[in-house]
């Protein structure tokens, strides 16, 4: 069995970015399994075609249940891929109880380093969480995406980790809207979390600013490369969140939504490696599967901001 057992969610509009967070994690840590619920039926029979040894396929029926068929007639579909996070990551969990830890990925995470280090911050903790870190920019932010930021969520094989991802599924299954509601305090499934230092015992917030670095955070730091390694602040960076990256062709990409990424540290060696490998993976699939087209947005449907060419 695998030290690490990796749940995510993963559609066609995302698969591309998916296989690089897949090529990531194969060039940083050989011992892991990536268990990929799969939101389209195509997505699993190619995956089960490609065949690679970490990662586990999952069918959405695999995990079905009458309260989630509810959630998926009763939300829209982007809401229901959120309920999907913790509903794969707890299936895991009781399908697997000899792992040592579990973490649920969103599939738009690439690493650079081993996921360990963030697991071996505090080897005691039962449930492990990434603070947003907002930069000024961001700050407003706070009051709708909340304090965490749940393309991450960690936790070690034990009782405590069970009772709080069980409770963030139920309370997903029940309610996960897809734009804030501020009465409840509720943005889809993001600020269920907010609670667990208080709720639960030995919650780690990751210290690590080089573990889910974001648009969000990037402009607090300083990008160093230090023997060959990229650095957040002096830190190894373990993963970046590539949220609000567009993929428009196989060449042509809208990096970021919502500024122009105007350090060349971060550009040169945050973003194109990653590009890089998205540009590898799609010539790969147009080779093996060339009638795969999903996950391009037109150009004109994205906003003006980063626009990079390869």
């Amino acid at each position: 069995m695998s030290k690490c057992n990796f749940s995510t969610v993963v559609s066609q509009d995302h698969f591309f970015k998916y296989l690089a967070l897949v090529s990531s994690l194969r060039n940083v840590t050989g011992d892991f399994k990536l268990y990929t619920l799969c939101v389209h039926d195509i997505v699993w029979h190619i995956l089960n075609k490609i065949g690679f040894k970490e990662v586990v396929p999952i069918m959405l029926k695999d995990v079905q249940s009458d309260m989630l068929e509810r959630a998926r007639e009763d939300r829209p579909y982007q809401a229901f891929c959120w309920t999907l996070k913790p509903v794969a990551l707890h299936y895991v969990m009781e399908k697997h109880p000899d792992c040592d830890y579990f973490a649920h990925l969103d599939a738009d995470l690439f690493f650079y380093e081993s996921p360990d280090q963030v697991f071996m911050e505090n080897p005691e903790a039962s449930l492990f969480l990434t603070h947003h870190r907002n930069s000024r920019d961001f700050l407003k932010y706070y009051g709708s995406t909340g304090v965490f930021n749940t393309g991450f969520v960690g936790c070690k094989n034990d009782a405590t980790a069970y009772d709080a991802i069980s409770r963030w599924k139920s309370q997903c299954l029940l309610y996960c809207p897809v734009k804030e509601d501020p009465v409840h305090k509720v943005f889809g499934d993001q600020r269920y979390v907010e609670s667990w230092p208080e709720d639960f015992k030995n919650v780690h917030v990751v210290r690590n600013p080089g573990a889910n670095t974001a648009l969000w955070n990037i402009q607090n730091y300083t990008v160093s490369v230090i023997n060959g390694k990229v650095h957040i602040e002096g830190s190894p960076l373990v993963f970046y969140h590539f949220s609000g990256l567009t993929i428009i062709s196989r060449r042509e990409f809208n990096i970021n939504w919502y500024y122009h990424i105007d350090d060349e540290m971060v550009l040169d060696f945050i973003y194109k490696p990653y590009i890089n490998t998205l540009v590898h993976v799609m010539k790969e699939m147009e080779t093996h599967f060339p009638w795969f087209n999903a996950g391009f947005l037109p150009r004109e449907c994205t906003p003006d901001t980063h626009y990079l060419t390869v």
